[in-house]
């Protein structure tokens, strides 16, 4: 039987076909699983038993995948806390991080895991840390409004007014997932309210625009600018009305009134 190899790789227009393209991406994980590590493979999968046995047998508990990856972030961003615990009994670099250069204490905190966070910290893990980005742990938070880990980290050295590459703050990143404990808490601890991204947004900006109405109320009662641009010359208010929040609106309006007038 002959293929007509043209036609399989390539559509009608010149591009390449769907069957192809499957067959690349299947070819392309047979050599990536050919290549990885078997302990890797095994912590990839949670496969404690096989873990333990590797390390029993001399493995580096410090092993990487291909992208840099160490055993112990693996583990921790695919949610095998029991291997997480088995890494951990073996002392492993608790600041190790792969190409992008995301920490254990990263995805610990952004995971929402708190006594792991902690634990690592204990081990000596840097709460100071950056990614390629420039995101901290603190910058990075949890999904969730967890309180109690933006806590331990503040309490650790994390400050309040990182920044990453692109001028973000952990007050703008809670301020966009609403998160409105640990605004609070980051305003306590010192956050700059009306601190600019790169861009000119603020995190009264991004609250707006998610419609988080009682994270706006918050940072104006703590001195958000309501007059503040972005470089394209947009408010606060531009952006709630843009997304048609208009509780948020509401409450932008009284706001710059009250500013307009100096009270």
């Amino acid at each position: 039987m002959r293929i007509d190899t043209e036609s399989f790789l390539c559509s009608p227009r010149g591009r390449v076909s769907a069957p192809a393209l499957r067959l690349l991406a299947l070819c392309a994980a047979l050599l990536l699983t050919a290549c990885t590590d078997p302990i890797v493979g095994a912590v990839d999968r949670g496969d404690t038993a096989a873990v333990e046995e590797m390390l029993a047998q001399g493995t580096s508990v410090n092993e990487r995948n291909r992208a840099g990856d160490p055993l112990l972030s693996i583990a921790i961003r695919k949610g095998h806390m029991d291997l997480v615990r088995v890494l951990l009994d073996r002392d492993p670099d608790v600041d190790a991080s792969g190409e992008l250069g995301v920490s254990p204490l990263m995805f610990a905190a952004s995971g929402g895991h708190y006594e792991l966070t902690h634990e690592l910290i204990m081990m000596g893990a840097d709460v100071t840390a950056r990614d390629s980005f420039d995101n901290t742990a603190l910058i990075i938070m949890p999904a969730e409004d967890r309180v109690d880990i933006v806590s331990l980290l503040l309490e650790r050295g994390a400050d309040p007014n990182d920044r990453n590459r692109n001028g973000q703050t952990p007050l703008m990143v809670a301020a966009f997932l609403g998160h409105e404990g640990i605004a609070r808490l980051l305003l306590d601890a010192g956050a700059d309210v009306n601190a600019a991204a790169r861009d000119g947004q603020t995190a009264l900006m991004r609250a707006a625009r998610q419609g988080h109405e009682r994270v706006v109320e918050m940072l104006l009662a703590s001195g958000a600018d309501v007059t503040a641009r972005t470089r394209d010359n947009e408010t606060a208010l531009d952006w709630a009305r843009d997304k048609r929040h208009e509780g948020v609106v509401e409450i932008l309006r009284r706001a710059g009134e009250a500013a307009a007038r100096g009270g």
